[in-house]
């Protein structure tokens, strides 16, 4: 995987969650900013290149992020997932977990095979039902739990539309945790 990498920034959100050591902080900024840029299909081992762990370390390690619905699997084809960086956990989402095909190795290092693909393994229901003043009422409720500067910042916009650049980011990210997957 060539990038452009300049290095970790630990945005102040990831920065002050008390329940994760500073390893997985710096694993859920890289997949925030992977999935920011084009999507979070970066394998283990480059994740473990990067920190300077091994790979059955960051398989634990991203576990724990997914069970605190810090990061979502979208997809995984049986060699390719792709991972989706979350703001916390939604109590208002309801999660379903769907059985999933035979998990198998990757071989994501050496040739491509002809594995079919296996949609998500994760749904998210009961969302596309609420309005989208519902859904701006509960991010600003969210909020409360940023920076004071950049609480304050975001709670004086009329709405989603009129957020600043660097504040619509904290709402895609809201959203992106909120759409059902695949049309549910």
């Amino acid at each position: 995987m060539k990038t452009n990498r300049t290095g970790i920034w630990i945005p102040r959100e990831i920065e002050c969650l008390e329940d994760l050591s500073v390893s997985e902080k710096y694993l859920l900024s890289e997949i925030r900013s992977l999935t920011l840029a084009k999507g979070c299909f970066a394998s283990n081992a480059y994740f473990a290149k990067l920190l300077g762990k091994k790979p059955d370390t960051i398989s634990r390690m991203i576990s724990k992020l997914k069970k605190q619905n810090y990061i979502s699997q979208l997809s995984f084809d049986g060699r390719r997932r792709e991972l989706s960086y979350c703001l916390g956990n939604f109590s208002q989402a309801v999660v379903e977990e769907k059985p999933s095909a035979p998990v198998q190795k990757s071989k994501a290092d050496s040739e491509v095979s002809a594995v079919p693909f296996v949609s998500s393994t994760t749904k998210i229901h009961n969302i596309s039902t609420k309005s989208s003043l519902d859904v701006w009422k509960e991010f600003l409720q969210w909020t409360n739990e940023l920076a004071p500067t950049t609480r304050i910042r975001i709670q004086s916009a009329s709405g989603p539309e009129s957020l600043a650049k660097q504040d619509r980011i904290f709402w895609e990210n809201f959203t992106v945790r909120l759409r059902p997957m695949f049309g549910s």
